[in-house]
């Protein structure tokens, strides 16, 4: 009977070893390469960056700044390190994103080397036309398969969320996300989704599909510090395999770029 068990043994033993050979050695979470924010103060709470290929959802009411914070991701990662990144815009058109972000000191020529910016409210006002071509979901994938191929995009960001949502018309938001989050996945880039959807992960809440999906979520706010004062305020709610700090930050832009540090109350 020990001989039984011996050879038993060995054998789930070489079984397992056979296994690893073939899957390869287990990789920590925590070894992924990350992407910097270049937004001062905040790579330090994320563990010197967000991981590469991740799905980040930037959440917040109008007013928050959510879209400027991720378009400043992108403008610096390509300022810096000349990193190819796409701004789908879905909302907005090209020329006021252009004239918005231009506002705010993201203008320099060395950076828009690397980025593309595709207006793709273009696809909305010729939907009609494109319909006989696929649904729009698979327009919109087709455009950002084609954007990759062109070159190969470092980081991506979709604005918004609620637009795609509503215009791809998802009879099941919940599984037609999933597949959309992992078609995100295989693209390869590190992807924010902006929405103005609230998300709220607390024990009685009801957050939304994409909050579960999500590899990691920023939360901007509007925060009153009093009668007459607010503040802007940033919380890493979930940043998956990332020691992160919870914890609530006052979010502020100046000379051309975002900083964060830790939120007071009072006038500020």
């Amino acid at each position: 009977m020990n001989i039984v068990r011996v050879i038993a043994a060995d054998f789930r033993g070489e079984r397992l070893r056979s296994v690893r050979a073939f899957v390869g050695p287990r990789r920590d979470p925590t070894d992924r390469k990350r992407i910097k924010t270049y937004v001062r103060g905040f790579d330090d709470i994320l563990a010197s960056g967000i991981p590469e290929g991740y799905i980040v959802l930037v959440s917040g009411a109008p007013g928050t700044m959510k879209s400027s914070l991720a378009f400043s991701i992108l403008y610096q990662n390509a300022l810096q390190e000349g990193r190819k990144s796409a701004y789908f815009t879905l909302e907005q058109s090209k020329d006021i994103t252009l004239e918005h972000m231009a506002s705010l000191g993201m203008a320099d020529p060395k950076a828009w080397e690397h980025l593309t910016l595709l207006d793709m409210g273009n696809i909305r006002k010729n939907l009609n036309y494109l319909q006989g071509r696929g649904t729009w979901l698979e327009l919109f994938k087709m455009y950002c398969n084609n954007v990759m191929k062109a070159s190969r995009i470092s980081i991506l960001v979709v604005d918004s969320l609620d637009v795609l949502e509503t215009m791809a018309k998802m009879q099941d938001p919940r599984a037609d996300l999933y597949f959309l989050f992992e078609w995100l996945r295989d693209l390869g880039p590190l992807t924010f989704l902006v929405s103005e959807k609230p998300v709220d992960l607390g024990p009685t809440s009801h957050a939304p599909a994409e909050a579960y999906l999500a590899d990691g979520i920023v939360q901007l706010e509007m925060h009153p510090t009093s009668d007459l004062y607010v503040q802007r305020r940033l919380r890493v709610t979930k940043m998956r395999s990332t020691k992160h700090d919870p914890g609530a930050f006052a979010l502020s832009f100046e000379d051309g770029g975002f900083e964060v540090t830790r939120a007071v109350t009072g006038p500020s």
